[in-house]
């Protein structure tokens, strides 16, 4: 499609504004290809979008819902299921799926699929993904990034990806190597400044930058699942709203430190922590709780308060069949 020409280049730029206004949001990118003075005009508009999801593994996406329309590029590396190794590779083409979708019921419905096969442009990946949202009017991008054999390095990061609201890392090889373990790193250390949540699973951290390096980010929100060897001082320096580690249980001895450390006015961001606990040969409750002047409130519910008359509710669920004890702490009451 991008190999057309497009005779309303000619136009005087309103008239080409008034005619691009007119066209499906993945004619416009594709107009935007087609020269500098279109990007900008393109860019001029903004395209308003309802969600965004940058997805970085083997084989690189972005989905773009502008509500009726759905819009799906994903790169092609080339014969044999090429594999993307770096931002910067340049993919042999880009496969544009467009959907057409029927959203006046509960259910979305896709009413009508179109597949387009568009050349490179010379762009590398990192270039694709900067020129697509430039284009959009968007603050709340979402990105995916898969750890294993990718290299993602921090300027690349910086200087191509727009601003995220949320960012997923996911391990997807057992036993990581020093490539993936510095990948990992780079993509933190590129967005910890500014996005606000994270989500992180079987990420392959270290002593130099570990969970507690993570926790001491402002963020609102942080998700780790399945961490190595959880422990109390991977706690003791949350600086986060909401807070989930599960799948790798911590000592209950550490978790009721923790809810006495809350008590003497630690914590004060904290408004919400989901973790998991061994369970031992003494009552889980009576561990967790001990020193905590707790009241129960219900079945396996318990409220505390802290020096500053802060109260929080704490529910516990044992999972005996998987060994652990789910604990949910939640403040309440300001």
């Amino acid at each position: 499609m991008t190999n057309l020409r497009f005779p309303i280049r000619r136009l005087p730029n309103d008239l080409c504004s008034m005619v691009l206004k007119t066209m499906d949001p993945h004619e416009m990118i594709a107009y935007s290809l087609t020269s500098k003075k279109a990007l900008s005009l393109v860019q001029s508009l903004g395209l308003p979008l309802r969600s965004a999801r940058i997805g970085m593994s083997y084989w690189p996406e972005i989905r773009l819902d502008f509500g009726q329309i759905d819009v799906q590029f994903n790169w092609d590396m080339g014969a044999d299921d090429k594999e993307m190794t770096s931002l910067d590779d340049i993919p042999v083409k880009v496969n544009v799926s467009v959907q057409n979708i029927d959203d006046s019921t509960v259910f979305r419905r896709v009413t009508k699929s179109t597949i387009f096969n568009w050349p490179n442009h010379g762009k590398s990946i990192g270039e694709w993904i900067k020129h697509i949202c430039s284009i959009l009017r968007y603050e709340s991008y979402e990105a995916f990034f898969h750890i294993g054999g990718i290299r993602f390095d921090i300027p690349t990061l910086q200087n191509n990806f727009p601003k995220l609201k949320k960012v997923f890392i996911n391990c997807v090889v057992m036993e990581p190597s020093e490539d993936d373990i510095k990948s990992t790193q780079n993509v933190l250390r590129a967005f910890l400044p500014h996005v606000k949540h994270f989500l992180l699973n079987r990420v392959p951290l270290q002593e130099d930058f570990s969970i507690q390096n993570i926790g001491m980010a402002n963020l609102k929100e942080l998700e780790i699942y399945n961490p190595q060897n959880p422990k109390l001082d991977d706690l003791l320096t949350l600086n986060v709203e909401r807070c989930t580690i599960l799948n790798d249980p911590f000592s209950l001895r550490d978790l009721n430190r923790f809810f006495k450390l809350w008590k003497k006015g630690s914590f004060p961001r904290l408004k919400y922590l989901w973790v998991h606990g061994n369970i031992g040969t003494i009552p889980a409750c009576e561990v967790l709780l001990k020193g905590l002047h707790a009241i129960e409130v219900g079945r396996a519910v318990y409220s505390i308060q802290n020096c500053q008359g802060i109260r929080a509710r704490i529910n516990m669920v044992d999972n005996v069949h998987i060994g652990f004890v789910s604990v949910r702490f939640e403040v309440v009451c300001f």
